[in-house]
Parts: structure tokens; sequence; C-alpha cells
């Protein structure tokens, strides 16, 4: 295999956030959704108010959380799914980077508002899961590479935070306590206007 097609190169490694943030951040927002469900029928008119629909809207934003990194063979979801991941980088990086890489259409957000429009209407048991993977995509546009969009015809980028340094962690517990007090009040938003 020559330099140039290496499944992945020592810098795009070190550049991507650990899969425990996105794991955790996954969760809150999936944890903020099922807390809010009875309020949530304005974006998703399908949705029902259960237990059920809660519980798939946590596990949907902890599996979404990390589903967009099955695309690399060194993340830990794709050493767990490791023939599908190697496949599924090799697919991805035809839409998104030259070569055998990671980051290609499983990181580009259009694919997930497209599921999470289908789902909204047609199956809405994926729901979380599709927010789940837009959590990690937002948080994947904080480091130096950012995410493509619009299959890789540009990418986007808020700020260069290197992975698993001790900003990527206090960025994810950031976003993590937002989410999750923003979920909170709108658990109790509607008593305080009582």
């Amino acid at each position: 295999m020559s330099a140039d097609k290496q499944p992945f190169s020592k810098t795009e490694r070190g550049d991507t956030l650990n899969g425990n943030c996105h794991f955790i951040f996954g969760a809150s927002v999936g944890a903020s959704l099922a807390m809010n469900i009875d309020k949530l029928d304005f974006f998703f008119p399908r949705i029902m108010d259960t237990p059920e629909m809660a519980v798939l809207f946590v596990m949907g934003g902890l599996l979404g959380g990390i589903f967009p990194d099955i695309d690399n063979p060194t993340s830990y979801v794709g050493k767990l799914t490791a023939p599908v991941s190697r496949w599924l980088g090799k697919v991805s990086a035809t839409m998104g980077k030259e070569g055998w890489n990671h980051r290609g259409i499983l990181h580009d957000p259009i694919v997930y508002l497209i599921g999470l429009f289908l789902c909204t209407y047609q199956f809405p048991p994926l729901i979380g899961f599709f927010v789940g993977c837009l959590s990690h995509l937002f948080l994947d546009m904080f480091n130096p590479v950012g995410i493509p969009f619009l299959f890789g015809v540009k990418h986007l980028r808020l700020a260069k935070v290197p992975s698993s340094s001790k900003q990527a962690i206090t960025l994810t517990w950031i976003a993590t306590g937002a989410v999750f007090f923003a979920g909170l009040a709108g658990c109790f938003y509607p008593a305080l206007l009582s």
C-alpha cells in the first residue's frame, strides 16, 4: 500500500475527538429529548409520549453519538465492526476525501438530516439515533479537521480543539452540561409560566 493510500495518517488519527466524548454528549442529547418528549410534537408530529420512546431517544443518542466513526477502523465502534468498518471507510471516502480515509459521507450532516426527516414521518423510533449522529457531528466541528458538507464540496469547522486534549474534554463537558440543563429547563419551563 503506498503512503498516500494508508488507511489513516497519524495526524488524522489525532484530529478526532475520542469516542467517550461522543458517547457522553450523545447520551445527554438523547436524555434531554427524552425529558421533554411531551413537548416535541411540533418538531416530530408522529412521536408518542411513552416510556418506550423515551428509552429509544436515550439509546439512540448513545449509539448515534458514536455511529459516524464506524468508517474509522481505529475507533471504538470501528473495532467492534472491523470488516464493515473497513468497507464503509472505503465507500465513505469516495464522497469526502481521496483515498481510504475517515470523515467521508458518514460525517456529512446532510445524510443525517435526510434520515431525521424521513424518520419523523415514516419511522419515529429512529429519531433519537439520527439526533445522536448529529450530536457527533456538532462536536467534530470543533476539531482541526472539521466535517464535510454537501458530500465533500465544503468543510465546516468552528474551532481547532485537538483530540483527547484537556480542551476537548472541557468542551465536551460544557456542551453536555448545557444540553442537560436545557433539557431540565424544558421540563420546568411550563411550570414557571403558571
